[in-house]
């Protein structure tokens, strides 16, 4: 039996004979506009800071002290920022062998569970964080580097990714009740597809 891939929404011809994309919603728009750049801005500058680090290690013999630990809560802050923006994008890791050859009752049911445990995932992985925020919050911890930062405010990036995780696998639940494939790429054919 053959999946039956969900169609993209149908671009509408305006009664001018424009032709109109669907709208997309205000979160959408922030996931894949605002967030997504802020994210890739700072892999950027993590990227370049490890350029430069590896530059002057290498060209003048010098290291700075506070280039490991800002590449680390960079890469660790545009990670978390991109959880579900990844997924509404269609770029988490997807084995659809076994649901693609499922009856359509039983792969709703099947995204539907997969949905469930997305959910409790991000939930868990929310609630495990703010442990450890609290405890660096109370401490009054700072980095080790120059920079000083506080370090509850650096770890913040693991419960925010969780609540960015928590509402993409919210939206695949909702998709999944509907009967839709919450989880289908909107990239072209995938793996089992080619």
């Amino acid at each position: 039996m053959k999946h039956e891939s969900i169609p993209a929404p149908a671009p509408t011809i305006a009664p001018q004979g424009r032709v109109t994309e669907p709208r997309r919603s205000w979160w959408q728009w922030f996931e894949s506009g605002p967030l997504l750049s802020f994210a890739t801005l700072m892999f950027l500058a993590s990227t370049a800071i490890m350029l430069i680090e590896g530059g002057s290690r290498s060209l003048f013999d010098e290291s700075y002290f506070w280039a490991e630990e800002s590449v680390r809560y960079l890469m660790v802050w545009a990670f978390f920022l991109t959880l579900g923006a990844a997924g509404t994008a269609g770029n988490h890791i997807r084995t659809e062998l076994l649901v693609d050859h499922m009856p359509a009752g039983i792969r709703k049911a099947m995204h539907v569970v997969a949905s469930l445990v997305g959910i409790g995932f991000g939930v868990g992985l929310f609630y495990a964080s703010l442990p450890q925020v609290q405890r660096y919050y109370t401490m009054g911890m700072m980095t080790e580097s120059n920079l000083d930062l506080p370090v509850w405010i650096l770890f913040l990036a693991m419960p925010l990714g969780a609540l960015l995780l928590l509402g993409y696998y919210l939206r695949c639940l909702v998709r999944a009740l509907r009967g839709e494939d919450p989880y289908a790429s909107s990239h072209g054919p995938t793996g089992s597809e080619l």
